[in-house]
């Protein structure tokens, strides 16, 4: 740690009133310090010199213990009052100061434009929708945030307003990602694969935001957040109606979230949306051009990366867009996924149901690969499609190619063009199970050619893409799910 950053933890230690307390060894010997965290037969203590370091808790005497076992307690306790700071005596330039990005540029993020907090923070882009939009970071490894890397940084909001922040650390996504994003995410990296290094670093990141966070705000407040598979335990800070929420899922990720206090209170549960308004809005989606493509619009964009997330991506893309709440690091670990990548869908599955049902809507399988009829069914309604295909080389270059040529074809060459394409494509040998696989959303089709639009969770270049019908059965896993009414 720099002598600066400790120059700054020794600073609001005083500025802000964290509590030192004063313990005495069995041998008289005195000394006061913030009592950080109680990890068994050992207690992790800051100086008021800024030093941090862990001991024995058994060095100290009776009355001391106490104190170091209250803590423990208090800090286990789902009603502890946090340690808050009013808006009074924290400026928001000290949050920004800390944080060492200018997150803030008053005293309330919930009324700022997003796209204006993305620029003070030099987030790119990566949704918009006409409900909703998002930013979304992979930074570089000099990149801080409340001093430690974060691998992905996200910005929520709707139109107008900022909804949500959130920052995952060392996780078994990002840092274990492959060689390159969109379609070299299926390249294998040169990283390793120990899982004793992902704990180390989980737990190096952990301690070093919750010391931050303590050094700003106090002791945190432990809390249940989260329902279902995403239902998980978190330290809260709140200051001036924002909650600073630290979640550590072992062996998973750790991640730093802000939300409102008033979502904090709720841990976090989703509010259903009624089947008929939803309906209504689903329907207006749907885009009807006049070369015969009919495609669903406003679905999130969710880029997973250059990690293997394809899975979780996905369905979060497909949640969201369903008004189910959903996090794809939290779907990742609900889908047991590998380091890297690689989820074990029949589970993430298992699990996506119950969120689905808890929200009020219904999710389901189809038989197989769906013909262009049953397609049309659902798109017309507005409802996308999660399609397992094997997006192999050869897929992508003809998807790419043709989502390329056909911007300028004449609909009747372009229709044979499909056609003879089709049939050309049943002579050829199907992928191998293991190859490729990948999972993304079917959102459009034209009856007259004969084609499907689907949409990658590789961000806005891929948002959407054509092939034929056959073709994509061709490629397709012969899995495909919808979440309904």
């Amino acid at each position: 740690m720099s002598r600066l950053m400790l120059f700054f933890l020794v600073s609001y230690s005083f500025s802000f009133g964290v509590e030192l307390e004063t313990l005495s060894s069995k041998s008289g010997s005195e000394i006061q310090a913030i009592i950080l965290k109680v990890d068994g037969d050992t207690v992790n203590l800051r100086r008021s010199d800024g030093v941090s370091f862990q001991v024995s808790v058994n060095i100290f005497d009776d009355v001391s213990r106490e104190k170091i076992i209250s803590f423990q307690n208090s800090s286990n306790d789902n009603n502890l009052k946090t340690v808050l700071k009013e808006s009074s005596d924290i400026e928001f330039e000290k949050i920004n100061e800390i944080l060492g990005n200018k997150l803030f540029a008053d005293f309330s993020l919930w009324d700022d434009d997003p796209k204006a907090v993305a620029y003070r923070l030099k987030w790119p882009k990566e949704s918009r929708t006409e409900y909703s939009q998002s930013f979304r970071f992979y930074p570089p490894p000099e990149y801080k945030f409340a001093s430690v890397r974060p691998y992905s940084a996200a910005l929520y909001g709707d139109n107008s307003t900022t909804t949500g922040v959130s920052l995952v650390f060392a996780n078994k996504g990002d840092c274990f990602a492959s060689a390159g994003a969109g379609e070299d995410h299926f390249k294998q990296g040169e990283v390793t694969k120990d899982i004793k290094i992902l704990e180390d670093w989980i737990e190096r990141d952990e301690e070093n935001i919750n010391q931050i966070m303590v050094s700003l705000l106090g002791r945190a407040k432990r809390q249940n957040y989260g329902q279902g598979s995403a239902k998980r335990k978190v330290s809260r800070w709140d200051w001036a109606g924002h909650s600073f929420l630290l979640s550590v899922a072992e062996g998973e990720f750790v991640s730093l979230s802000i939300e409102t206090t008033e979502r904090a209170n709720d841990r976090g549960r989703a509010r259903k949306v009624a089947d008929m308004h939803i309906r209504k809005i689903h329907r207006g989606n749907v885009e009807n051009r006049s070369n015969g493509d009919v495609v669903i619009k406003n679905i999130p964009m969710v880029d997973q990366g250059p990690k293997g997330y394809c899975v979780p991506a996905t369905f979060e893309r497909c949640m969201r867009y369903m008004k189910v709440p959903a996090d794809m690091y939290l779907l990742a670990m609900a889908g047991s996924t590998g380091l890297g990548g690689g989820t074990h869908t029949p589970t993430l599955v298992q699990s996506v149901q119950k969120e689905v049902w808890a929200a009020g809507r219904t999710f389901k399988p189809l038989k197989g690969h769906p013909t262009l009829k049953e397609l049309k069914r659902f798109i017309d309604a507005g409802i996308p499609i999660l399609w397992g295909l094997h997006s192999t080389e050869k897929f992508n270059d003809l998807a790419n190619d043709r989502t390329s040529r056909r911007k300028n074809s004449e609909i009747e060459t372009w229709r044979k063009e499909i056609s003879d394409a089709s049939k050309q494509i049943r002579n050829l040998q199907k992928p191998h199970l293991s190859e490729a696989r990948h999972i993304c959303i079917i959102h459009g089709y034209n009856k007259q050619t004969e084609e499907i639009a689907f949409t990658d969770s590789w961000g806005e270049n891929y948002k959407e893409r054509w092939v034929g019908a056959v073709e994509a059965s061709h490629y397709s896993q012969n899995n495909c799910w919808v979440i309904d009414y």
